[in-house]
């Protein structure tokens, strides 16, 4: 090996070993470990578009809307499936009192059926010695008649009231079928906005297409996160790792955190998570960034801390390759 390229050699390992020691610095910001992830509501369209928004930075209670989306056709179902409820009431009321009707005529015709009935047979009774032969066959034949306008009157008071029943069981089963129907609208009408389960502070995040925060008017793909709602509970920090840096950082490395918010006072702690693949962060450029959680070793500066504070998170390259592969 000549003395050329025992230099060249060494100029190489010297260059190495400057860019192992080359410090990473991170940027992230606070974010609170228990928070409510604010998602875009379901929809039929995708992108839907975000009709309402809380707005940033709002103390919100468990039950106070955060996000809405167009409903598109349900809401304008359940208009309809509300008025065919009460179209069908009144049918149903209006139908019924007029079958309830026809039964009372029917029990009064079976009452006076009855009293013809009776009569008739009194007379049917009258022994045959005391009277004509012709009047004698004459109420036995008025006898069998009003025993068949009888028979008559009620099979008609059976159909009227087993008419009434019948209706009662349609209209029932069709009451049953609007209101599962309209149920079903108000749910889907219901899916459309997300309310809060706690009380916190909400925080929205970038659009990665635009680089933009998310506001009223803008298009989000149903089920995507665009904010969260943060409260009082445990803090940890998120920053973001350029691809070339990645090499350098490893899950456990320790690490030194700084806040924009408290200058002068810094922290240690250690990397717990790298996501798996980048993504790009339009609001920071064109580059792509894995996602790197911290966690915070020395908890005196926590009462300090809120959501959205901005960080500094430092390590140094030689601590991740001393640690082995990174995950």
């Amino acid at each position: 090996m000549t003395s050329r390229t025992l230099f060249r050699l060494g100029v190489c390992l010297l260059f190495a070993s400057s860019a192992q020691a080359a410090p990473v610095m991170l940027t992230g910001q606070v974010r609170a470990l228990d928070a409510e992830a604010i998602m875009v509501p379901i929809s039929d369209i995708s992108p839907t578009t975000l009709r309402y928004l809380v707005p940033e930075g709002s103390q919100v209670k468990a039950g106070d809307v955060l996000v809405r989306v167009d409903p598109g056709q349900y809401l304008a179902a359940v208009e309809q499936a509300e008025s065919e409820v009460e179209l069908a009431k009144a049918r149903r009321d209006k139908e019924l009192a007029e079958l309830r009707v026809a039964a009372i005529d029917a029990k009064m015709a079976v009452i006076q059926a009855q009293a013809l009935r009776d009569k008739a047979q009194v007379d049917a009774e009258i022994p045959r010695e005391h009277l004509s032969a012709l009047d004698f066959d004459r109420y036995a034949g008025e006898y069998e008649r009003a025993k068949r306008e009888y028979a008559l009157k009620q099979s008609e008071l059976d159909a009227a009231n087993a008419a009434v029943t019948r209706r009662q069981s349609d209209a029932e089963l069709e009451l049953r079928k609007l209101a599962a129907q309209l149920e079903f609208n108000r749910y889907r009408v219901g899916t459309s906005e997300q309310k809060a389960t706690r009380a916190g502070t909400v925080r929205f995040g970038f659009d990665p297409r635009l680089g933009q925060r998310y506001s009223e008017g803008m298009s989000a793909s149903p089920g995507q996160q665009i904010g969260e709602v943060s409260g009082g509970g445990a803090m940890g920090v998120r920053a973001y790792a350029l691809e070339p840096e990645r090499s350098q950082l490893s899950v456990g490395q320790k690490v030194n955190v700084s806040f924009d918010a408290i200058p002068g006072q810094s922290v240690p702690g250690h990397i717990e998570r790298i996501s798996g693949a980048p993504e790009q962060k339009m609001e920071w450029g064109t580059g792509r960034y894995f996602e790197v959680d911290v966690v915070l070793d020395d908890t005196r500066l926590v009462g300090q801390l809120l959501p959205g504070m901005s960080v500094r998170v430092d390590a140094t390259g030689n601590e991740a390759l001393a640690q082995g592969s990174t995950p």
